[in-house]
């Protein structure tokens, strides 16, 4: 991958997913999908790989002109996710895709709203500020088990959690279990009651 020198965590994250489809906006900007080849790996890593920026310095060939043209990345978890640059008819028709090159690269980071926090934080709308500053509610992430939802308030790591569901019971949950989802507690406020911020107070809970 071009960027696996200045971007090693996007060349990483790269070999677990395949592209999925590519359409372009109103503006000529290519937006791209991609699938997930490894579902464990995107729910262990999907916290790590919370990067959002805008990157210039990468040019391709056009194909017409014989110039080199700067293209602007969006990147965002650590995926391309649009790409802009002029454009009159079609990427392909008029740019050679496997000329690239870099020239000055600058990266410029911008914030992406975590809709799954705006989720959690409805769900603890009832808990404490002191209680909610124990809990890692900016980096939670949105895990479906058996089409059941739950929103994870502490990473145990290795792909474990303590989470909520939209009840707001309070489950550990274990990637490579026979029961990957389990209630722990009735509510935030009973799992406080065992929690003051150490997360060696909680193993006890995933070896259950």
């Amino acid at each position: 991958m071009l960027l696996a020198n200045d971007f090693p965590e996007v060349a990483d994250n790269y070999l677990h997913w395949t592209f999925s489809t590519a359409g372009q906006l109103a503006d000529k900007t290519m937006y791209i999908l991609h699938q997930s080849t490894d579902n464990f790996y995107y729910e262990q890593n999907r916290a790590k790989h919370k990067k959002h920026f805008f990157l210039t310095g990468v040019e391709v060939l056009n194909k017409q002109t014989g110039a080199y043209i700067p293209m602007r990345l969006t990147i965002s978890n650590n995926l391309i996710q649009n790409i802009s640059l002029p454009l009159n008819t079609t990427l392909r028709t008029e740019y050679e895709l496997s000329k690239l090159r870099i020239n000055n690269l600058h990266k410029e980071d911008f914030i992406l709203k975590n809709t799954d926090e705006i989720k959690l934080k409805k769900i603890l709308s009832n808990v404490s500020e002191e209680q909610k500053n124990l809990l890692e509610i900016e980096d939670t992430i949105e895990i479906e088990l058996d089409e059941k939802y739950y929103y994870t308030i502490v990473d145990m790591e290795d792909g474990n959690y303590i989470a909520v569901n939209k009840r707001g019971n309070v489950f550990r949950l274990i990637h490579d279990h026979e029961e990957p989802a389990k209630k722990i507690f009735q509510n935030v406020q009973k799992l406080m009651e065992s929690y003051s911020g150490d997360k060696y107070e909680l193993q006890k809970y995933l070896e259950q």
